[in-house]
């Protein structure tokens, strides 16, 4: 929730001048108010002084002139020029006297944006009352301004319908990026919330069966296709919405207006201004998002039932979104400069090099974040993803920066994306540093394939998965951290029954566990009290898990980032009577939580894996559990297991399915329960939970 507040205190309250209002341009910020005299201001920039240093002329609206900003505040001709026309134009009683003197303060120094410095040597009415006779010499643009001067008519026209249309087309940029970003997280909440709807058990399963758990093409969801991962055809909507919402706002409203534009010259020319800039705009906005989604503490993982790994799916897919909006901006400007023949001329700014840096960096992070390379390189993926985020955040800044210096509202987007991203930083500290900085991991081998690691002392009741640091393993990335599945968040020694399982069978999992009667223990193997302990189960693979498998039989510091639970989706289960969990491997130590706190009247798990050995250093932990199957070296018949479970009729109320394992099985899992339920026959209603924790 202090991320959602940070987000919403930057975007509504952000902004550095109060004087043109707060906000984003059209939503509390104005640009040209009022207009008459913005238009007359607009007539006179550019316009060489007496006080202007020889051969210095301003040469259009958007650039700074070399007229010193105490020529503006203290030259009578320009002065008077300037408040004759106001006063022609501007109905000081429909307006009020205060608003034409705010508006000379604030904007005879700077024009278009404020500059109080140095303060005008007279004010508004000040001045008017110094032009004794009304002036009868029309300025002529590019002329030397000596004398109070008439603005001609045509001049003011092309002026106010440019200051006009181009604040026009600047309220649509905020309007409809406002309307990308609260949508894109207005809506899964929305849809979230259907699951509160009557809708009778069968029929919700039936549409989620053939509308949201199926992948969009094929069967391959967990199992990357390709340098890539197919989203389901729920998240394949989302997406679609996504795509199509960002195509539609970025046209809409872009239109020529009408002649004469003292701006631009003809319809082109404007078209492609606005478009470049509503292509940034909403690049903007998608980078707040894109950041919200992929945060830890996302707040959307507290109130919808959509999982981490779909919120880092649709991160990478805002993320396309805003690479493609980030270099339709770039090249239409681009193309700009060389229509106008001053393209040499504004690359050599800061604010040109800066937006290039950010577009670069934004770009990169595509082939740097492709699967191949978060698989294989995995740490090298985590410190260029942060070092280029940053570079976009920072280059951004300063691109908007140097151009309008924080004067329209275009930092407020920069303020949000860094108050979610920094937000969710912070929270990850404290969260890790609320554990203890003196926590030491105990690293057991299981086999070659499996280590176990055990934690005393963390209190994570509920934790689902938790973030490990092991800062002395790698000592030139102590930073680095992953995540883990947590198999257990206390421990007990189960003496009296772990005795009984090994005197009286042979396999330490049996499909049903009877302890001994009470005459049979001794003191001595009585329960141990429960305590706070964190187990993880972990595969070894490459990297870190490599290294660990390297201190096995040792103990290590450890920082523990934990509190993180499952998803909203996951309380769902605890209505159901019947809860099937479908294990592959170590995606036992998602099951194991879930099976020992499952309220209903049958909770069952069918487990596969490659070898016995994950089963036995498990044995303790599986007591109590009904273990319908477990299956060495044997691939589960998921199919049978399913229309076993969901055809039966002699059980009520709703069933729920959750898999956790490798890609392959639990895409055989989604395939087969999808079949199931989008034909109606399943007996019941189904929940359907697929545990996987992907990057």
């Amino acid at each position: 929730m202090a991320v959602m507040a940070g987000l919403l205190a930057t975007l509504l309250l952000a902004g550095t001048t109060a004087a043109d209002g707060r906000g984003l341009i059209g939503f509390g910020k104005n640009m040209y108010y009022p207009l008459c005299a913005a238009s007359c201001r607009g007539a006179l920039e550019g316009a060489p002084l007496v006080c202007t240093p020889h051969g210095s002329v301003d040469s259009g609206s958007h650039s700074h002139g070399a007229t010193p900003p105490e020529c503006y505040a203290s030259d009578t001709a320009f002065m008077q020029t300037l408040a004759f026309c106001m006063s022609k134009h501007c109905d000081r009683a429909e307006l009020g006297a205060d608003v034409l003197e705010t508006y000379w303060t604030l904007h005879l120094v700077g024009g278009g944006r404020i500059n109080l410095n140095p303060r005008p040597s007279k004010g508004y009415y000040e001045t008017l009352d110094t032009i004794k006779e009304a002036p009868t010499v029309e300025y002529v643009a590019g002329e030397m301004l000596n004398v109070t001067s008439l603005v001609a008519e045509s001049t003011y026209e092309s002026q106010a319908i440019a200051l006009s249309e181009f604040e026009n087309a600047e309220t649509g940029h905020s309007r409809y990026s406002l309307v990308v970003l609260l949508t894109g997280f207005l809506i899964p909440i929305a849809a979230s919330a259907l699951r509160f709807l009557p809708f009778p058990a069968k029929l919700r399963t039936r549409l989620a069966a053939s509308f949201n758990h199926p992948a969009m093409f094929g069967t391959r969801h967990r199992t990357p296709v390709g340098a890539g991962i197919v989203p389901t055809r729920g998240q394949a909507l989302f997406i679609g919405y996504l795509v199509l919402i960002n195509i539609l706002v970025c046209v809409v409203d872009i239109r020529p207006g009408p002649q004469p534009n003292a701006w631009f010259e003809d319809d082109w020319h404007s078209i492609m201004c606005y478009l470049s800039d509503r292509a940034g705009a909403l690049c903007f906005a998608n980078i707040c998002l894109l950041l919200l989604f992929s945060a830890r503490n996302n707040f959307l993982l507290l109130i919808t039932d959509w999982s981490h790994s779909t919120f880092l799916l649709l991160h990478r897919w805002v993320g396309y979104i805003a690479i493609v909006q980030a270099a339709v901006h770039c090249v239409m400007w681009i193309q700009w400069y060389r229509l106008l023949g001053t393209h040499n001329a504004e690359a050599v700014k800061p604010y040109w090099y800066w937006g290039i840096i950010a577009m670069l960096a934004l770009a990169l992070l595509y082939p740097l974040s492709l699967l191949p390379v978060r698989k294989r390189l995995y740490e090298f993926f985590l410190l260029s993803h942060i070092a280029l985020t940053v570079l976009v955040l920072v280059g951004n800044y300063q691109h908007v920066y140097l151009l309008y210096s924080n004067h329209w509202g275009y930092e407020i987007w920069i303020y949000t994306a860094v108050a979610v991203w920094g937000g969710d930083r912070v929270l990850r500290v404290w969260r890790a540093l609320r554990n203890g900085v003196t926590l030491r991991a105990d690293i057991t081998k299981i086999d070659d394939d499996y280590l176990r690691i055990d934690i005393e002392g963390v209190v994570a009741p509920g934790a689902a998965h938790a973030y490990l640091y092991f800062p002395t393993l790698r000592p030139w990335s102590p930073w680095e951290n992953h995540p883990f599945s947590v198999a257990s968040s206390f421990a007990s020694g189960h003496s009296r029954v772990r005795a009984v399982v090994d005197e009286d069978v042979k396999s330490p999992i049996t499909t049903s566990t009877t302890p001994a009667p009470p005459s049979s223990t001794t003191s001595s193997d009585i329960t141990d009290m429960p305590r706070p302990r964190l187990t993880f189960i972990i595969r070894v693979q490459k990297g870190i898990t490599a290294a660990l498998a390297t201190r096995a039989g040792t103990s290590v510091p450890v920082l523990v980032e934990s509190g993180y639970h499952s998803p909203p989706q996951t309380s769902r289960l605890a209505h159901c009577t019947t809860l099937v969990c479908i294990a592959g491997g170590v995606g036992i130590t998602t099951m194991l939580p879930l099976l020992r706190t499952h309220p209903g009247a049958r909770a069952r798990l069918y487990w596969g894996m490659r070898n016995a050995s994950l089963r036995d250093a498990l044995a303790e932990d599986m007591v109590g559990l009904d273990v319908a199957q477990c299956e060495v070296g044997k691939r589960l018949d998921v199919k049978g297991i399913l229309e076993e479970e969901l055809l039966r009729g002699d059980e009520k109320g709703e069933v729920g399915v959750v898999v956790s394992g490798p890609g392959g099985m639990a895409d055989e899992v989604r395939d087969a329960l999808c079949k199931i339920g989008a034909s109606g026959r399943a007996a019941r209603g189904v929940v359907f939970l697929d545990e996987a924790f992907s990057w």
